[in-house]
């Protein structure tokens, strides 16, 4: 780590820790925290290269950085800071109910919106990859994916397995920042998890964690482990020291046939992301630099292996879909045309829950006191004791979620629950209930708040897949109603020009304006999505829209003509 570094990530985050407030009031200073907190050794995959995760930076460069710490500790109530890819660019006034700050990133003219054009923009200093909530400074550590893939295993289980994965092998790649979370979803919905990871540190780390109970590089070895707690009904999780490309190809040769099949490497960007087969981490470093063009050609040449593989285990019965990574049209882009139909987790699992209304939801003990989020905890448990999904996640991340940097919690809610938190956690922080304020955040994760033809708006009936509107308007929405940061983005999830989408924080303050505001932009961007879904003629949206809807006249007379 550099001296910089070191400075940023020690002696900034542990005045975060210590509670001394450095900015002039607690809307910059919940964001100054979170800026900290995305960039701390607990939480970022690289903070001497500012990645947070998947190749997502927080901030440009290292002046950058200096530069934002130093805006946000002078930031007045009026004035709105505007940060182009991570660099901040100006300061305005505007008014005490506006956004403190406002970003854009990874953001290009369409025509010239991808990999190559990217990479030549970003050598330049002119842009960088900011992921979803690594630019928009609300990652929480592995927990945020670790909710999501409970939630898609608990789905996945109620409509294939009788309601458990109990008994069941689940096959899957990448223990990175993302794909950490898997192994352990498995567990707490019952099942058997097999992991193939080439990176032995990365499987020496999440061994630490608890993410994964035993770790192998030996293949029939790893196989004995998994079949003996299918046999037996046991819930074990193994971590398999090897490159899919090569090791999915062996499992099916040996007649290994998993209950579901996915994968969550960093498959979106195939030359900083994606090892390929038969080189140690350390050589594909090298590669990747002395050489780009063979390392992707390498890397292409592994992901076409792995992903025939996985059509192998489907043709054996195996349920398989991706993880939102891109991997099905990187492999159609390599000549594999059969891997369109891998399913994507969204349509399978995701699209019902979200066009209904429930979404995940994040919030964040700026005071950094885990007993700010156990007490949340404990009234969520109490207000709704019935809701089974709800209390088992909480339950398990009570027990195993271990705080990266700023305490957190992550939860799908319904759109009734999500409210009657924001109301309560908006109370407490005004009676001092809470030891201070909370930021209110969320994965980029829903129809209004990304498009993304391979993901989140993959498959809509009116075919609108692709139009990107809506999370433009969800930012604009978000930024007139006084949320405390919009961020508006491309590139997250699945790569350079192949998403668009918006970010928000919500600094909860005990102010009681700030309070309305804050409350009334979260339920507005519920409401949009939700009208989003039922604009694309999502069975089940239009019913639940006209529930919800402050106006729905405006939008029924469109959607109406779909039939």
């Amino acid at each position: 780590m550099t001296p910089y570094l070191a400075e940023v990530g020690q002696v900034e985050y542990l005045a975060t820790i210590s509670g001394e407030r450095t900015c002039r009031g607690w809307q910059q200073e919940g964001i100054y925290r979170l800026l900290c907190n995305v960039l701390s050794p607990e939480v970022a995959e690289d903070p001497d290269e500012f990645i947070v995760y998947g190749g997502g930076r927080a901030v440009r460069d290292r002046i950058a950085l200096d530069m934002l710490l130093k805006i946000l500790r002078d930031l007045r109530d009026d004035e709105t800071v505007l940060v182009q890819s991570g660099k901040p660019v100006a300061v305005f006034r505007t008014h005490p109910l506006a956004p403190r700050v406002l970003m854009s990133t990874a953001m290009m003219v369409p025509q010239w919106s991808d990999w190559g054009t990217f990479r030549a923009l970003e050598q330049k200093g002119l842009t960088m990859y900011g992921q979803s909530t690594a630019a928009s400074w609300s990652y929480i550590g592995a927990q945020g994916i670790l909710q999501n893939t409970f939630e898609t295993l608990w789905d996945a289980a109620s409509r294939w397995f009788e309601g458990s994965l109990q008994g069941r092998l689940v096959l899957t790649s990448g223990l990175g920042g993302m794909g950490c979370a898997q192994p352990l979803a498995v567990e707490m919905n019952g099942g058997v998890a097999l992991v193939v990871e080439p990176d032995a540190e990365k499987v020496m780390k999440r061994l630490q964690t608890r993410h994964v109970q035993v770790a192998t590089d030996d293949v029939d070895e790893a196989c004995r482990m998994v079949r003996e707690a299918v046999k037996l009904r046991l819930s074990r999780t193994v971590a398999l020291i090897g490159n899919a490309g090569e090791v999915y190809p062996q499992l099916a040769a040996k007649g290994l046939c998993p209950d579901i099949v996915t994968d969550q490497t960093s498959a979106h960007d195939l030359l900083n992301g994606y090892l390929p087969a038969g080189m140690t981490v350390d050589e594909a470093r090298q590669l990747r630099v002395a050489d780009p063009v063979e390392y992707t050609r390498r890397a292409e040449a592994t992901l076409v292996r792995h992903v025939r593989a996985m059509l192998d285990f489907q043709s054996m019965g195996a349920v398989v879909f991706e993880y939102g990574n891109h991997l099905r049209a990187q492999a159609v882009q390599a000549g594999v045309a059969e891997a369109e139909h891998i399913p994507s987790f969204i349509t399978l699992f995701a699209r019902e829950r979200l066009a209904q209304g429930a979404t995940p939801l994040r919030w964040i003990a700026l005071s950094a006191d885990p007993e700010d989020i156990f007490t949340v905890d404990d009234w969520l448990a109490n207000e709704f004791p019935h809701d089974d999904r709800l209390m088992t996640w909480l339950r398990w991340a009570r027990e195993r979620v271990h705080f990266q940097g700023l305490p957190a919690r992550s939860a799908w809610l319904t759109a009734e629950q999500r409210t009657s938190l924001v109301e309560v956690l908006s109370e407490w922080v005004r009676r001092g209930t809470l030891t201070a304020p909370v930021a209110v955040t969320r994965d980029h994760f829903a129809g209004a708040t990304m498009a993304s033809p391979h993901r989140e708006t993959e498959a809509l009936p009116d075919g609108s897949d692709a139009i990107a509107d809506w999370p433009v308007l969800n930012g604009l929405l978000l930024a007139s109603m006084g949320a405390t940061l919009v961020s508006i983005q491309q590139g997250g999830g699945v790569g350079i020009g192949y998403s668009m989408h918006t970010g928000t924080v919500v600094v909860l303050d005990g102010d009681a304006t700030r309070q309305v505001l804050a409350q009334q932009a979260l339920h507005a961007e519920l409401e949009l999505g939700i009208l989003r879904y039922a604009d694309a003629g999502e069975p089940g949206a239009k019913e639940r829209a006209r529930s919800l809807a402050s106006s729905p006249d405006v939008w029924l007379r469109r959607s109406d003509s779909h039939g």
